[in-house]
């Protein structure tokens, strides 16, 4: 949160996990995203044959969402209340996998799969162009960030620069916001971006709008770094805000965590 209300969250204190938050009110939520702010194909009026077909930059948004959900899916199934404590109230006295809510969710939904390594692709492509515009949003004279900002540039950048590079490219990220229409369609892209912050607030689960926003705005950032760059009126990586290279990197984060967990999944049975 920013301005007045603005709070500072230790993420390693509240780990992205299951929290209970079910039923009706996050149905809603998911509901929401998936078949409202997602892009929609749509009939064309009698005359046309067929459907409207999505644009590159509409087909790449929907698969981050849905990757996004399969990842967050994957998160709380790996770490999963198996018992809940029979001597305290609403707390859970043993946490571990659940193997058969990750493949309910995700493993038994190839297309769920699918958009989950595509949103990994994204994520990854995204930080290697904004490599350096996360280094210098970082306040190198802040000793809080110090060791975590000489860990990014001698061993997570440099990385994640060598698994981009040894990974074929798996979209053409370079003409994703190119040609008649780019800013048209980024401006739909923030539109959507900006109600799907709303959405986050109304999620009644403080730790899962936590999580949700920050990832959410992940994304958000991810697809402004393809829009600005490479660009005639801004030919170096974009400048970011410390808030958004942390959301970016962290994004990153839990969508590889993930694939780890799916790996896992997948050795349980």
């Amino acid at each position: 949160l920013e301005g007045e209300e603005e709070v500072v969250v230790d993420l390693r204190a509240n780990p992205e996990r299951y929290t209970g938050y079910a039923g009706t009110s996050a149905a809603r939520v998911w509901d929401e995203i998936h078949n409202r702010n997602c892009f929609q194909l749509e009939t064309q009026d009698s005359g046309s044959n067929g459907t409207c077909v999505l644009s590159a930059a509409q087909r790449i948004y929907n698969r981050l969402v849905s990757g996004l959900h399969s990842s967050i899916s994957l998160h709380i199934a790996h770490d999963y209340c198996l018992q809940r404590s029979t001597t305290a109230i609403a707390e859970c006295a043993t946490w571990g996998p659940n193997a058969t809510l990750a493949h309910e969710q995700v493993l038994q939904h190839p297309d769920r799969v699918e958009s989950l390594y595509a949103a990994f692709a994204v994520l990854l492509r995204a930080v290697v162009r904004a490599g350096d515009a996360v280094t210098v949003a970082v306040p190198h004279e802040d000793v809080a960030f110090q060791e975590s900002l000489r860990e990014w540039e001698e061993a997570l950048l440099p990385e994640v620069r060598r698994l981009a590079s040894s990974c074929p490219k798996t979209f053409a990220e370079d003409d994703l916001f190119a040609g008649p229409g780019a800013d048209d369609a980024w401006a739909e892209i923030q539109r959507r971006s900006e109600h799907m912050a709303e959405i986050m607030r109304c999620v009644g689960c403080d730790r899962c709008k936590l999580w949700g926003t920050m990832q959410t705005q992940g994304l958000a950032v991810a697809l402004r770094v393809f829009f600005e760059s490479p660009r005639a009126d801004s030919p170096g990586p974009p400048q970011l805000t410390r808030q958004e290279a942390v959301v970016l990197v962290h994004t990153l984060e839990r969508l590889s965590t993930s694939l780890q967990y799916l790996r896992e999944f997948r050795e349980m049975r």
